[in-house]
């Protein structure tokens, strides 16, 4: 299957992926896969807490780090700590909190400095309190706003996180029914950048799958590496991903056959 060129950012470009293509394009045994979370290898819930790998997901990945030499990790906007309850008992190599945690495969770990979001937390907590139906999710070193169950008030979510970004110095990413500020230096792309220059990731071909605005800078970087990038959801969404799936039981249907021909 081919990969259609000059097509960053525009619509109805990426190829759905089809059954046996990920064991065709990208073999275990030369690749290094890094996967999202919610959306991707798992159903996103209204409530991210309620999100936790059943045995049979957890045995495909452990199965399929074995066959990649151990070069598989997680890619989040979760902090690493959640990743882990998700995967539990199984720990990977990990990017969290959109790159800004870092575990390497060696368990040597980075993370930003804390008081990066001192200045925004009160003003975010207030905003949340005036508005019922919003949450929200402290996760230390940036805080989501969900708004899931009020998305009518998801313009309105933006405008004030932007605010509040422009007086801290930070940034707002965009996900699904949630908006998060954080530091702007840390993004998906980079933590797999982290990631890829250890071993046993580095020397292979990176390939990420992911399925949110927050996975286009990983994108980026697999494409600027030769590697694979594949976005899971429908078609019609614009992606700078090459492949598409169309939703996490394509995704995990995919892995099987990636380990069962790979």
């Amino acid at each position: 299957m081919g990969v259609p060129t000059q097509h960053r950012g525009l619509v109805g470009l990426r190829l759905h992926a089809q059954p046996g293509d990920l064991a065709r394009i990208a073999p275990l045994a030369s690749c290094a896969y890094f996967l999202d979370v919610d959306g991707t290898l798992l159903e996103i819930k209204p409530h991210p807490e309620d999100v936790v790998a059943d045995g049979t997901l957890r045995t495909l990945l452990a199965e399929l780090a074995g066959a990649a030499d151990g070069a598989l990790g997680l890619v989040s906007g979760r902090a690493i700590a959640d990743i882990d309850r998700i995967f539990a008992p199984l720990i990977f190599p990990a990017a969290g909190l959109h790159g800004a945690e870092i575990r390497c495969p060696d368990g040597t770990r980075s993370s930003p400095p804390d008081g990066a979001m001192d200045g925004g937390r009160r003003p975010i907590a207030g905003f949340v309190a005036a508005h019922p139906g919003l949450r929200l999710e402290d996760k230390g070193v940036a805080l989501a706003i969900h708004f899931r169950q009020t998305p009518e008030l998801g313009d309105e979510v933006l405008e004030f996180l932007g605010t509040v970004a422009q007086s801290a110095g930070l940034a707002v990413q965009q996900g699904k029914m949630v908006a998060e500020l954080k530091q702007a230096r840390h993004d998906k792309g980079k933590g797999i950048a982290a990631l890829l220059a250890n071993p046993p990731f580095s020397g292979r071909k990176p390939v990420f799958i992911g399925d949110d605005a927050t996975d286009e800078s990983g994108f980026l970087f697999v494409n600027a590496r030769g590697g694979v990038s594949v976005r899971v959801g429908p078609a019609g969404i614009a992606s700078d991903a090459r492949y598409r799936l169309h939703d996490p039981v394509e995704v995990r249907a995919e892995l099987h056959r990636l380990l069962a021909e790979g």
